[in-house]
């Protein structure tokens, strides 16, 4: 008895030494290496990444929750401030060269086989309707559009009027782009360089946004509503540093979740991809099956506790280091980490798993570590770029400094005039002592001295 005892304290010394331990603030900001993919992760990003190779697990495990988000509809949970977020999701992979981004587009089309299937039936019967429109002639005979047309995977070069419509037919569910490159979102906010303010891109992440259009023609789309957009996307260092050159102190880049693709060595082996067959979907089938009938309002006490333990522990680094760029951007990559760990919690059929709470820390460490490293002295020059305005007007009669009889002259009424960033010039200042006397401010004592009324 007492030998099987001291097995027992064995055994389990021997699985606490193995648990794994998360990355601190201070270890992730110290390193010159994003920081490594957990040991220990959730059941669904596990079996995501199953297939990709060692090298990439970690750009393919940040991925991951987006195209998954696609299916609930009509799902929120109560955050930690009491208010709901929706799982408004997106990812943008960074590279410091070009390669390396196609390992996310086999498991993107796995995971969102059936939103693809539904798709392409649906694009079927929009151009069936389109034709038959067209062929009619008579307004009376024209055929009513189908009311549930709905088409979520969406292509970069979209008129702000068909957003609107698809946003219509989704009823609620959110939308889905994947963009072959960054510049593509010039694409869907229909404008590029300075006069691209990215204001769908910082609307999609609001909750309750409104967006449409109002037309007048017949046909026109006219819509009004919540735009529930998520997206992928990939770029390179310098691209990405372009792009965002003139917003570095504005909302898209705290708005974005970064991903890294690491560099491959020179020499190094070709990266060995596994099957993304029939036992990968039928892996995921119960996961996705879970998501699609996810709805309500939720809340999820164990992912309020994990929001508050990160928001903790970001604080109290930041409480050494004093930095407000960290800190401003620490408040939606918090949002975004909390979000991540609801899908989950949701695809498995509200069941939590710890490993739940590694990855999420992991995800938003990887997410400010990119944004820190890539964006930091950007923005600190942007913002002290800005000139601040003075608090408001002053009285110069206040700043007007007098002797011990308390009298004050012309010059020192010049010489106020001028500090205050005017040119001098005696005729406007004897124009101001002459208002201040009319006023009944000042009394006039001699030619050249002035006393403040009490």
């Amino acid at each position: 008895m007492k030998k099987e005892t001291k097995k027992a304290k064995k055994a389990t010394v021997k699985k606490d030494v193995k648990k794994y331990k998360p990355q601190s603030w201070e270890e992730v900001f110290s390193s010159e290496q994003m920081p490594p993919l957990p040991t220990e992760l959730p059941k669904l990003i596990e079996i995501t990444i199953s297939q990709t190779p060692e090298l990439l697990k970690g750009t393919v495990a940040q991925v991951a929750p987006v195209p998954f988000s696609i299916y609930p509809r009509a799902l929120q949970f109560v955050y930690t401030d009491n208010r709901v977020r929706e799982l408004r999701m997106n990812c943008l992979l960074v590279a410091q060269e070009g390669g390396g981004k196609e390992c996310i587009t086999l498991p993107v089309k796995r995971i969102l086989a059936d939103i693809k299937a539904d798709d392409k039936r649906n694009r079927q019967r929009l151009k069936e309707f389109n034709e038959k429109y067209n062929r009619t002639r008579s307004d009376d005979e024209k055929p009513q559009r189908p009311s549930d047309l709905d088409i979520r995977w969406l292509y970069p070069d979209i008129t702000r009027p068909r957003l609107g419509q698809a946003m219509e037919d989704a009823q609620g569910a959110f939308l889905f782009l994947k963009l072959n490159e960054l510049e593509d979102w010039d694409k869907v906010e229909g404008q590029r360089g300075k006069s691209n303010s990215f204001s769908i891109m910082k609307l999609i992440d609001d909750e309750d946004n409104d967006f449409g259009q109002d037309r007048v023609g017949a046909q026109s789309v006219n819509a009004d509503g919540c735009l529930r957009l998520n997206w992928l996307a990939d770029t390179t260092e310098p691209k990405l540093k372009k792009y965002f050159r003139y917003i570095h102190g504005e909302g898209p880049i705290s708005r974005i979740t970064l991903g890294g693709i690491p560099t491959v060595e020179i020499g190094a082996p070709i990266p060995v991809f596994g099957n993304y067959d029939k036992a990968y979907d039928d892996a995921l089938h119960p996961y996705i099956e879970n998501l699609k009938k996810a709805t309500g309002t939720i809340t999820c006490k164990q992912a309020q506790k994990m929001a508050s333990k990160l928001k903790a522990e970001i604080d109290e680094f930041n409480s050494k280091s004093q930095d407000r760029i960290l800190d401003t951007l620490s408040h939606r990559a918090l949002v975004a980490a909390f979000r991540r760990a609801c899908l989950i919690y949701a695809a498995n059929g509200m069941v939590w798993e710890p490993e739940i709470e590694y990855y999420c820390r992991w995800s938003m460490q990887t997410d400010l570590y990119l944004k820190y490293k890539l964006f930091a002295d950007d923005i600190a020059e942007a913002t002290a770029s800005v000139k601040e305005s003075k608090p408001g007007p002053q009285s110069l009669l206040d700043k007007v400094v007098v002797d011990d009889n308390g009298q004050f002259d012309f010059d020192e009424v010049v010489r106020v005039y001028t500090e205050s960033g005017k040119k001098p010039d005696e005729k406007k200042v004897k124009n101001i002592l002459s208002q201040w006397k009319g006023r009944g401010y000042i009394l006039q004592m001699t030619d050249d001295s002035y006393k403040k009324a009490k």
